[in-house]
């Protein structure tokens, strides 16, 4: 085999492990973004089975925004080819750490998964161990020939691709952070009807129980005709009490129009419920739930969730609740009461907020180099003119 065979080997299967591990960070570092709180929930796992102590939560959510935004931005530098011996160097040492740490995870089995993709794909320990290995495996071969790169951007606008994604992926974590995940991955996102075979299957660790008989009241509250409030507090003693006035608002609205209203946590202690009504002047009724599914269901505490015949119809984080202005009628007049499928709608939005900007950056990138060439073309050409009559006038003197 000659040696620009060889060459020519080399540079499909290093691009094709540069294309493989762009891929993968870019999809890992939005699925971060687009649910940092699912990521806090999952280092704060990391913590308490690591023992390290204590970390606040405005710390591990400033960690899980970092990372969404490192992981994307190495993937998006990945697939531009862009700073590409730096970005190989960060990869192989970001990918050595992360495939030594899930070794120990696969070993110890501290945690059950990962998390690494979130909802949308989750691994066994086993599982993520043997892809951070392909991965690893990838990184090394794309560091060794990172100067066989096929670049797709020049050099004039890679800051600017830089600059736009960076600051895309924090402002879209900020967003998803209180607004709930702009795609939502759960098996309660909008429109699941809780009352299919398919949902039970998915929902199976969701209950709902009386505090004081201990009666299942699941099957009841799911097949309950009409509208019906689900407030998730997973723990009392860490919910946001900024929000309680638009929940007691909410549950007196719900109570005048004879709408269903539960309240879900998982603080069974009478001490801990005294403490949450007399600081919020609570009056509904708790239930019992799941502190770990009620924060799978909805990404906030409080959350509220709206039924509909048993179909999930509306999900509010506790800075999103609706106000006395928009609940001025019964739901049944209302557009809040109404089922719309939006998920189509939020990803248009997403792709028309990250793709066309970045296709736009991307074509004025490719005009620019369009003329650059055209200028070097017009100049050679210039140039091979000139010396031909150069040559000419020589011949003629001779």
């Amino acid at each position: 085999m000659d040696k620009e065979t060889k060459k020519t080997i080399w540079k499909v299967v290093a691009n094709i492990c540069r294309f493989l591990l762009a891929a993968v960070f870019i999809f890992s570092g939005f699925i971060k973004a687009n649910d940092p709180d699912g990521m806090v929930q999952k280092l704060h796992e990391y913590v308490v089975a690591s023992g390290v102590g204590h970390i606040p939560f405005l710390t591990l959510v400033i960690i899980a925004i970092i990372l969404a935004i490192l992981e994307f931005s190495i993937g998006v530098h990945l697939l531009f080819g862009m700073s590409q011996v730096i970005i190989s160097k960060v990869t192989v040492v970001f990918m050595s750490v992360m495939t030594l740490l899930t070794a120990y995870i696969w070993v110890f089995n501290p945690v059950p998964d990962c998390g690494c993709f979130g909802d949308i794909i989750i691994l066994s320990n086993g599982m993520t161990f043997a892809k951070n290995i392909l991965l690893l495996a990838a990184a090394v071969v794309n560091y060794k020939f990172n100067n066989l790169y096929i670049k797709l951007v020049g050099h004039n606008t890679r800051w600017l691709i830089t600059l736009f994604c960076m600051v895309y992926i924090f402002l879209y974590s900020i967003v998803c952070f209180y607004t709930l995940p702009w795609m939502d991955f759960s098996p309660y996102k909008m429109g699941t009807d809780l009352r299919s075979s398919e949902s039970r299957k998915a929902t199976a660790g969701f209950y709902v129980a009386d505090m004081e008989s201990g009666e299942d009241l699941t099957d009841e509250i799911i097949n309950r005709d009409g509208y019906t409030f689900l407030l998730t507090i997973p723990n009392l003693q860490y919910a946001d009490e900024g929000c309680v006035d638009l929940v007691n608002g909410i549950y007196e609205y719900s109570q005048n129009y004879g709408y269903g209203f539960y309240c879900l946590t998982s603080s069974i202690d009478q001490e801990t419920q005294d403490y949450w009504t007399d600081h919020t002047g609570a009056e509904y009724k708790y239930y019992e739930s799941d502190e770990s599914e009620l924060r799978t269901v909805i990404r906030a505490a409080p959350g509220l969730l709206l039924l509909k015949d048993g179909v999930i119809i509306r999900k509010w984080s506790n800075y999103m609740l609706p106000s006395e202005e928009r609940l001025s009628d019964r739901l049944e007049n209302l557009p809040i009461g109404e089922e719309h499928d939006i998920e189509g709608r939020k990803l248009l939005d997403l792709l028309t907020f990250f793709i066309l900007p970045l296709a736009l950056i991307i074509l004025i990138d490719r005009i620019g180099s369009g003329f650059s060439w055209y200028r070097h073309w017009r100049k050679k050409s210039r140039k091979l003119q000139l010396e031909n009559i150069s040559e000419q006038i020589n011949n003629q003197i001779k």
